[in-house]
């Protein structure tokens, strides 16, 4: 539980607007479903108290989450040898998501490529590593 929380408190502090470097699967899909679990999960508590409250909570979250989800996806194309706009392919309709999901899913490139060196996201990372 830990490493989930360094992982998703790395890429929300220290990678919020950084579309630099490669994210590989295990940091990408460790956020992304950390992130909607809580999401949820907060919605959810919001949306039963007031429709309203839901609402507003949801714009929040929708809002400052946007810059670190699409910094991650760009991330996740660099480690795959590709160009940020690649994220755009979800945007083609039926196929797009089909398409994106596969790259998202796709192993990470094993050697360094013109974004950086392979990244070394350890699930084994102390918590004390990312407070920096």
């Amino acid at each position: 539980m830990n490493q989930i929380i360094a992982i998703v408190k790395d890429v929300l502090l220290n990678k919020y607007a950084k579309i630099t470097g490669r994210a590989n699967r295990t940091e990408f899909w460790t956020y992304v479903l950390t992130v909607a679990i809580v999401v949820g999960i907060v919605n959810g508590i919001c949306y039963a108290i007031s429709s309203y409250l839901g609402y507003v909570i949801s714009t929040i979250l929708c809002l400052a989450l946007i810059v670190p989800n699409i910094c991650i996806s760009v991330r996740r194309m660099h480690d795959l040898g590709k160009g940020g706009g690649y994220i755009f392919v979800a945007c083609i309709p039926l196929v797009g998501w089909i398409w994106y999901l596969v790259l998202l899913l796709t192993p990470s490139e094993q050697q360094a490529n013109r974004f950086g060196d392979v990244p070394t996201t350890d699930l084994n990372i102390p918590i004390d590593a990312v407070k920096n």
